[in-house]
């Protein structure tokens, strides 16, 4: 599928936060520095809109041969994923202070793909559940920890021209990673730009799990926020004794997902 409105929306929101950030950046520096500390606040973010790019790639191990003779089909059946477009949907609340933060937000995407040869048919509605918290070390930049929650139902479909059958199979896994990261934000006039890098899993939860966000947050009135920004979110699991077929096998999935986000925050 082509991605020309992804990459609309992407040059779009990158286009308006560089020439924010640009004009931002250029008055602030007219401007006589100030070291108030930030005050305290909370912003509920109720909906974040994000069109993705999808991708994923499905390992299935090696299956015996239909007929019972124990043959087998020809080793590892790997199938990756063409992409596909649909909505993704985050809401969230954080509290910030001057040197210190907390967040939780959660991540609702139902994705799905397909490719034709060999045969393969996939979706995935993705849960994702993040809370995470920072301590300023210096300037704009905080350390970061907390934990995230992956819950993902997998359904898939791969026809197997050896056996001369389709097999398909199902799994819910649910998994609980530690994260670690650092964080940037810079607060200029009416604008609050930050960025994030996250990583975890380490066998733990997942085999890995890394994910990567810019924002630009715009007060326009009071007590309101407009968010543009990027998302990246990369994780890649292992389930055993997954049900193929009549088969029992582990199965390896690896999905990225990624895009421009817009949404809307209130301030308190």
């Amino acid at each position: 599928m082509k991605h020309s409105s992804s990459s609309v929306l992407t040059v779009c929101a990158a286009a308006l936060v560089l020439v924010a950030a640009d004009r931002v950046f250029a008055a602030d520096d007219q401007a006589p520095a100030s070291s108030t500390p930030q005050p305290f606040e909370v912003v509920v973010y109720p909906i974040l809109v994000q069109a993705p790019i999808f991708g994923a790639e499905i390992d299935l191990p090696s299956l015996p041969g239909g007929g019972g003779g124990g043959s087998s089909e020809g080793g590892e059946q790997t199938a990756t994923s063409g992409t596909s477009l649909n909505s993704a949907y985050m809401a969230g609340v954080t509290f910030r202070a001057d040197r210190w933060f907390g967040e939780f937000r959660g991540d609702w995407a139902d994705l799905g793909a397909s490719r034709e040869s060999p045969r393969f048919d996939f979706d995935a509605k993705a849960r994702v559940f993040n809370v995470r918290g920072g301590v300023r070390l210096f300037d704009g930049l905080f350390a970061t920890g907390g934990f995230r929650r992956i819950s993902v139902r997998l359904d898939m479909t791969l026809n197997l021209p050896i056996l001369g059958r389709d097999i398909s199979g199902t799994t819910e896994p649910v998994f609980y990673d530690p994260m670690i990261g650092v964080e940037w934000r810079q607060r200029a006039g009416n604008w609050i730009f930050d960025a994030n890098f996250q990583g975890g899993g380490f066998g733990v939860g997942t085999d890995v799990d890394t994910s990567a966000e810019f924002h630009a947050g715009w007060r326009v009135i009071p007590h309101t926020e407009i968010r543009l920004g990027y998302t990246f979110l990369y994780y890649k699991l292992t389930v055993a004794d997954v049900s193929i077929g009549s088969f029992q096998r582990t199965l390896i999935s690896s999905q990225t997902l990624h895009g421009p986000i817009v949404g809307f925050g209130i301030v308190f």
